[in-house]
């Protein structure tokens, strides 16, 4: 009777951890499946197959997860993925509600998804995330997407931007350095400035407008386009100038930086690898309701270019030491 008592209590125990998540369940589903999204837009779609290092930070609601000794000093030392040519090692620990990043900033665990330069390295970066739970304990959604694939293609388009520290990074830094604008320097610079400003927003929506009209499904309608450029300078001369003169070159910078994140989560979304996504339901997923402009109107921007010529001629520009726009590369292929 004793031994059948014991076999029951085992059994009992067996059954309830098996019903139970295992350790880091959710870090070892979902960082090798970003990982995954990557590879398939950058190695197989973008036909590049290195990276430039990064250290990641990944947390949920009690535990931090990364490759960083500033981030966890001393953890414990997990198995975690790797990265085409990153091999990373990984620990985790308990983040008490707040995290040292990389560049020694400490931050509040919250919604927040980016790439930063790591001071006093050759241009290295590191990326910063919470896991899924977090995000939907947080309550973001998406009803074109899903929440997992919103989040995947979060990941792609701010991963994205930790490649392109030898090029866009660089510049964006020197014009932070030399000026000040009253606002932060990011990609919702020309919004924070403009957006209370009706005659601004009026020639910003006609410019977007006229660029998605230029496209369909057969190309480009040339008129249209032309257009939308029209408008872009004529939007730059009127408003950026004076102070705002530099605004101009970063406002081209931005828009290729965010444009090609967008443009990164659409191609992942429409794979049939990938999120198997229609384009018409992954198009406005991307979009999310036309709120930050720079995304808006560069990812149509992208779109166009497209259509223009195949990425493996362009897309290397994007994670290459010189910063080439979106609008260089437009106007070019124009004069051909």
């Amino acid at each position: 009777m004793k031994k059948i008592y014991l076999f029951l209590i085992f059994f009992i125990f067996q059954f309830k951890a098996f019903g139970q998540n295992t350790p880091d369940e959710e870090f070892q589903k979902t960082v090798p499946h970003w990982f995954s999204a990557w590879t398939l837009v950058y190695k197989d779609i973008y036909k590049i197959d290195t990276i430039n290092p990064v250290e990641f930070v990944f947390f949920d609601e009690n535990y931090v997860y990364s490759t960083s000794a500033v981030t966890i000093s001393q953890g414990e030392t997990i198995t975690g993925p790797s990265l085409l040519n990153l091999k990373l090692n990984w620990k985790k620990t308990l983040h008490h509600g707040s995290l040292t990043l990389p560049n020694k900033v400490s931050i509040p665990v919250g919604i927040t998804s980016y790439a930063s330069e790591i001071p006093d390295t050759d241009h290295h970066s590191f990326f910063v995330m919470p896991l899924p739970s977090f995000w939907k304990k947080a309550g973001v959604e998406s009803k074109e997407l899903g929440l997992d694939n919103l989040i995947t293609g979060v990941f792609l388009h701010e991963f994205s931007h930790s490649q392109q520290m030898l090029n866009f990074g660089i510049k964006i830094t020197q014009y932070e350095k030399e000026h000040d604008f009253g606002v932060n320097t990011n990609d919702d610079m020309l919004q924070n400035i403009f957006s209370e400003n009706k005659d601004y927003v009026d020639l910003f929506n006609a410019e977007v407008n006229s660029l998605y009209h230029s496209i369909s499904s057969k190309g480009i309608d040339k008129k249209e386009l032309l257009k939308g450029l029209r408008l872009m300078e004529e939007r730059q001369k009127k408003y950026l100038k004076g102070k705002y003169k530099s605004l101009a070159a970063m406002d081209d910078l931005f828009l290729t930086m965010e444009g090609l994140g967008q443009y990164s989560m659409y191609l992942w979304l429409i794979h049939p690898e990938g999120g198997k996504t229609d384009r018409e339901t992954a198009l406005k997923g991307v979009r999310r309701n036309k709120k930050w402009w720079s995304q808006e109107e560069g990812m149509v921007l992208f779109l166009i270019l497209e259509r223009q010529k195949a990425s493996e001629f362009w897309v290397k520009d994007m994670f290459g030491t010189k910063p080439v726009t979106i609008t260089e590369l437009i106007r070019s292929n124009l004069k051909k």
